[in-house]
């Protein structure tokens, strides 16, 4: 279990560059970090990233992260995040910590 209540500290981060369309939903990161406790995903396109654990949603119903914006959520290696951009290409950087 993710334990960021004052006693987690990682000994592995690994940063991952993915890029992600529209039309379809892209794995964020593709392959995650085995053991993981934190993922991190930033914008660095222009376009909006639409973020999912379903990679059957529509883009209505999910959050999304604008150019320069971050998002932090704190899951294993055993849950898939899913990325979309609207209207263009967009650059993240998916920083997972273990």
């Amino acid at each position: 279990m993710a334990q960021l209540y004052g006693n987690f500290s990682a000994k592995t981060v690994t940063e991952t560059v993915v890029e992600v369309i529209p039309g379809s939903w892209t794995a964020l990161p593709t392959t995650a970090l085995i053991g993981r406790q934190v993922l991190e995903v930033w914008n660095k396109g222009e376009n909006k990233v639409y973020l999912s654990f379903d990679s059957a949603a529509t883009l209505k119903q999910r959050i999304a992260i604008g150019s320069g914006e971050v998002r932090i959520f704190p899951i294993q290696d055993n849950l898939v995040l899913y990325g979309r951009s609207q209207g263009g290409g967009s650059r993240t950087i998916i920083v997972e910590y273990r």
